[in-house]
């Protein structure tokens, strides 16, 4: 019968130090499983507005939300981006409590104060939603998707001279990004079919598709404010529009 390896040796050593190692590695394995598989980033919510599934943009953005660690600026923008998914099905309220909810943790970002507009615009809301734009331009005098915004409300209540006059503007801004780019082809587009014939309003229906908001990103560039500045970003939102905690 061999002898007891006594403590020490390389031999009782090396066993003692493979247990070990099988140990860590169980423990790293299951550290693993507790991770969810499902875990989204704020960076996975802004890719999903970039697609059509608008069902993937609200589950994507909320496990973003859910999984915590994001900073205010993200936060904000994920919570307007899920804000987004809900414009896209049509569910306006739930729109409304997450743009404004964005707006308070960060009431600089255009996007929000300009997708819960046109939130207020299917509602029926015509003075709330141009209040909506006007504090988008407040923050990004160049936003060109506020004022096409505008001009559409303006078509909504009749004033076509009004949103003649809106989407002119638009055309002049400086706005470079991907939904400049897109409004100013949309205003185009509205001004071509209202002519020179205030009538033939009645014959068209404005587009009201919508490419998704750029992430925040495009915010570095901002140009400056307005001396007007928006002290209360939930203003014109009512009690059942701030999400209870």
């Amino acid at each position: 019968m061999g002898a007891r390896p006594r403590a020490g040796t390389p031999e009782r050593t090396g066993k003692m130090t493979m247990k070990k190692l099988c140990g860590f590695a169980v423990g790293i394995s299951l550290l693993a499983f507790t991770v969810p598989a499902s875990a989204q980033t704020a960076n996975d919510c802004y890719q999903a507005t970039l697609k059509t599934d608008d069902q993937a943009i609200i589950r994507i953005c909320t496990q973003a939300l859910d999984r915590g660690g994001l900073s205010n600026e993200d936060r904000s923008i994920t919570t307007s981006n899920r804000g987004l998914g809900y414009l896209r099905i049509k569910e306006y309220d739930k729109a409304i409590i997450d743009f404004s909810e964005a707006l308070l943790i960060n009431p600089k970002n255009p996007y929000s104060f300009n997708f819960r507009g046109e939130c207020w615009r299917e509602k029926g809301n015509f003075e709330r939603a141009l209040a909506d734009f006007e504090s988008a331009l407040n923050v990004n005098p160049d936003f060109t998707g506020a004022f096409y915004n505008r001009g559409l409300t303006y078509e909504r209540q009749g004033k076509i001279e009004d949103a003649r006059s809106e989407y002119n503007k638009g055309l002049q801004t400086k706005g470079d990004t991907a939904l400049d780019k897109w409004a100013r082809a949309r205003i185009q587009e509205r001004l071509t079919a209202l002519g020179g014939n205030p009538q033939r309003q009645q014959q068209t229906t404005p587009r009201n598709d919508n490419p998704g908001p750029r992430r925040d990103s495009d915010n570095n560039d901002r140009t400056p404010q307005r001396q007007q500045q928006q002290n209360n970003p939930g203003n014109g939102t009512e009690g059942s529009y701030i999400r209870r905690r």
